[in-house]
């Protein structure tokens, strides 16, 4: 079981030297590997419900678009929870547990996908329990947050989220691989038919789920055997609902809902995305393209955040998505256009970049906040500064995390809904856009500007 730490000093740079900094990079290692398989099986329901309709599922849009939205909604339920239990069980202890939870979906999806019957509601359930890997976010960030000194939190907790986030990306590319092979043979069933316009082979969607079994009991095991647990800060949601309180946790996670939520949002929805927009286009090969670059430009993020400022970077971010999103209006099919797919994917790319090192930046502006405000506020004081100021910050890093995986719901379900109702994606593409306009004000009112009291 992990180890148990009972004096934890990252800011004694003796301490640091000696002792810290071996300790805090393995268990980086080890959340990273945790994080990653938690967003392998977080996004592989996209993976799975582009090809439903495929083999034989009958769904509209608006309920293929629901399905696609539903994991990051209940990630971001799983995030209340999982943001404090870490703190009582211990960090290591959960990263195993956590882990090991991720085998109820994995098995679930590889057996609903089997039975053509399956009702929506069971589809919708099980889509659901895949929110179970958008929990850990906020429990594994927020437990290697606590491993290092200020001056490289910033860059570790961007390789943390970073390499982690590279699990949407690496299950867009491995799920098509997977399902068009019998990897497990008979153990995993009998293959669909899957069939659209002159196209037809056979398929084994329920590799999207087996494919992560043996992966998320291995990684369990090394959590179980090499991590450890740091001195409890025993948090409750009492703490998330104190910093709630606090204008400085909403300015943040607004800025984190649209940097993240965006990621998260759009490689969601850009598989069923791309195919209702260009229906004579193979997108299939490029869908691990944009949350790859995102996942990959998140440490930079962090460490340009260290550089020179979360809210300077933040600034820089949005006005390129915002930039992008206004490129985007010129892609999209119209009833006089059927608009330019390779622009759509090009944009879009930028916008995952944008948004991958706005991840950074602004994630990481949390505990930086929360120390200088903690510091000015407890004088020379230095250990009660640090104390106050990590555990409100880690606090307000939580509620972030929630509302900026639900923020990943509203996308999708943003893009459903304008469907159904204006049948144009065009309002949606509007609302980002105004999103991102605030987001952008918001940094350069209070974290980037010359006279900001918080300018970090």
């Amino acid at each position: 079981m992990p180890v148990s730490i009972r004096r934890w000093e990252p800011e004694n740079i003796v301490f640091w030297r000696a002792r810290g900094e071996p300790i805090a990079r393995r268990n980086l290692v080890l959340s990273i590997l945790a994080l990653h398989l938690n967003f392998n099986v977080w996004m592989m329901w996209s993976m799975v419900v582009v090809n439903l309709p495929a083999v034989g599922f009958v769904l509209s849009s608006q309920q293929q678009f629901l399905l696609v939205a539903i994991p990051p909604l209940t990630g971001a339920l799983m995030r209340i929870v999982y943001s404090s239990v870490w703190s009582w069980v211990g960090g290591g202890r959960w990263l195993g547990i956590s882990t090991l939870l991720l085998l109820i979906p994995a098995v679930g999806v590889a057996q609903v996908v089997q039975d053509l019957t399956t009702p929506f509601w069971l589809l919708l359930a099980v889509g659901a329990s895949c929110g179970i890997g958008g929990g850990a976010s906020s429990s594994h960030l927020s437990n290697t947050a606590l491993f290092f000194p200020k001056s490289v939190k910033g860059l570790a907790m961007g390789l943390n989220a970073g390499i982690g986030n590279l699990g949407v990306s690496v299950a867009q590319l491995l799920i098509p691989l997977a399902i068009s092979l019998p990897l497990f043979g008979a153990l995993a069933g009998a293959p669909q038919i899957w069939g659209q316009g002159a196209e037809v082979r056979e398929v084994w969607l329920q590799n999207a789920g087996y494919l992560w079994v043996l992966p998320v009991i291995a990684v369990a095991v090394l959590c179980f055997l090499f991590s450890h647990d740091l001195p409890k800060l025993r948090l409750t949601p009492l703490d998330q609902w104190r910093m709630m309180k606090d204008v400085d946790t909403w300015r943040i996670c607004l800025l984190y809902m649209g940097a993240y939520g965006t990621f998260l949002g759009f490689a969601a929805a850009f598989p069923l995305l791309a195919r209702t927009l260009f229906p004579l286009e193979d997108a299939t090969p490029y869908l691990f393209v944009g949350p790859m670059l995102a996942a990959l430009v998140r440490p930079f993020g962090g460490w340009l955040g260290d550089r020179v400022g979360g809210g300077v970077t933040a600034i820089a971010c949005f006005a390129s998505m915002i930039v992008a999103t206004l490129g985007l209006f010129a892609c999209l099919p119209t009833e006089e256009s059927v608009g330019s797919f390779w622009g759509f994917l090009a944009l879009c790319q930028v916008l995952f970049i944008a948004a991958g090192v706005g991840n950074g930046a602004t994630y990481q502006l949390s505990p930086k906040v929360f120390l200088l405000k903690a510091g000015r506020s407890a004088g020379d004081d230095v250990a009660e500064a640090y104390r106050r100021g990590t555990r409100d910050g880690t606090a307000a890093m939580s509620v972030s995390s929630i509302f900026a995986a639900a923020a990943g719901f509203a996308i999708p379900e943003t893009f459903g809904t304008m469907l159904h109702l204006t049948g144009s994606f065009l309002p949606a593409f509007g609302v980002f856009l105004l999103f991102y306009a605030a987001c952008t004000w918001v940094a350069w009112r209070h974290y980037a500007r010359a006279g900001a009291k918080l300018r970090c």
